[in-house]
């Protein structure tokens, strides 16, 4: 399913933001509207070879193909700047919640069509960074799970730094110049 099934779940969030011009968008929803596997944005060029790189957050909240959310428009400024022609989104929980206290438990927060997806997503990347910020212990399980088969793919994971915790730091407010470090499982 390719649209927002909004009407089928409300992730919450009301900030929906328009794509930049020239940027062309795509996702994947089950069925039911709940979960949302994929997140794409892409503004190659005809005629060139896209670079794209692939962003791993918590979980989705109201972005679609037609809309983009605050961190994933931040994430796209990101790519842009590095100088990407794709962007490509997935996240270790696919459960669509605006609010991380909105998630279920880790028996639905991860639909089974979740981490294949990020490996597809990750066999086309050049690069992968982790995003995904401080989630609850209860979901310890499902990020080792996540990032293993990641890892797993030979492509390169980075993140914007550690969280006390261990997790990757999420991009929302970091700086736009922020760099980026080698991310490996603790």
């Amino acid at each position: 399913m390719t649209g927002a099934p909004d009407h089928l779940h409300d992730p919450g969030g009301k900030v929906r933001l328009r794509l930049p011009d020239g940027v062309t968008g795509g996702a994947t929803f089950s069925p039911c509207g709940r979960y949302r596997q994929t997140l794409s944005r892409d503004w190659t060029t005809q005629g060139v070879t896209p670079r794209a790189v692939l962003f791993v957050g918590m979980n989705p909240s109201v972005a679609s193909a037609e809309v983009s959310d605050p961190t994933c428009h931040r994430e796209l400024t990101f790519a842009r700047d590095w100088g990407f022609t794709r962007y490509l989104k997935g996240n270790v929980l696919d459960w669509r919640a605006t609010a991380p206290h909105d998630l279920p438990g880790p028996d639905l927060a991860c639909s089974p069509a979740n981490i294949p997806a990020l490996v597809a997503m990750a066999h086309e990347a050049d690069l992968i960074v982790m995003a995904y910020g401080k989630l609850h212990t209860r979901y310890a399980g499902i990020v080792r799970a996540a990032t293993l088969a990641l890892t797993e793919t030979g492509r390169p994971l980075r993140c914007f730094g550690l969280n006390k915790d261990g997790s990757a730091k999420h991009p929302l407010y970091l700086r736009k110049d922020a760099a980026l470090v080698p991310f490996s499982i603790s």
